[in-house]
């Protein structure tokens, strides 16, 4: 039954649903009255979120032979040094990187002139690297990920949800400030939490999808 799952293109969403309705169930079970309490820095989910990175490299370095004896060799160290910055990126590399400013991977840490020069040389190598890694991955595999999401490959399924849960967790973080600077007024804190929740709790489910797709990857092989 629970190969049938793994196998399923709908497995990696039905996973991130049921991360996201266990993490809300632990923020009112643990965190009753608090607000945002449960999603905020070495609070509750962002704990959660480190285990879970350990285990997803638990999972990846279980299935290295699956990779290093092939010419898949060059993805799999790049996928392992996404991991990498994406923990960092969790832990706040940010912060690491300027003592000037909290902001050294976006854009307006760079337009700003009151940052030093070597702390914008440093911060936009390590972006450029990084997003040289993800994009050179992209490239390479879009039009396997193209063919096999139509033909409901689950690892395909599983890369495709990695990415709009991307671009869903970016938008619930930038909504707020941008519908303050539209209307003026503060959403309310229900729908803060709600959008905490899909920001937060879906990059906790990132590194469960990343172990997710090695699962099944290695199984798809067997087949």
């Amino acid at each position: 039954m629970m190969k049938k799952f793994l196998l399923c293109p709908l497995c990696a969403g039905i996973i991130v649903l049921l991360s996201l309705a266990l993490f809300k169930g632990l923020d009112v079970l643990f965190y009753p009255n608090k607000g945002l309490l449960f999603y905020e820095a070495n609070q509750g989910l962002e704990i959660i979120t480190y285990g879970l990175y350990v285990v997803a490299l638990g999972i990846a370095l279980h299935y290295r032979t699956l990779f290093l004896k092939t010419d898949k060799k060059t993805t799999y160290f790049a996928l392992l040094f996404l991991w990498l910055a994406a923990l960092l990126r969790e832990m706040g590399i940010q912060h690491w990187l300027t003592k000037h400013d909290t902001t050294a991977i976006k854009l307006r840490f760079f337009t700003n002139p009151n940052n030093p020069l070597h702390e914008k040389i440093i911060s936009g190598l390590l972006v450029i690297i990084v997003v040289g890694t993800a994009l050179w991955l992209f490239l390479k595999y879009l039009p396997k990920i193209w063919k096999g999401f139509w033909k409901l490959n689950p690892l395909y399924w599983t890369v495709v949800t990695f990415g709009g849960i991307l671009i869903v967790s970016q938008f619930c973080d930038r909504f707020p400030s941008k519908y303050f600077k539209a209307t003026h007024e503060q959403l309310s804190p229900l729908v803060k939490e709600w959008l905490k929740l899909f920001e937060e709790g879906g990059e906790a489910t990132l590194p469960i999808l990343f172990a997710l797709g090695f699962i099944q990857y290695a199984r798809l092989k067997k087949k």
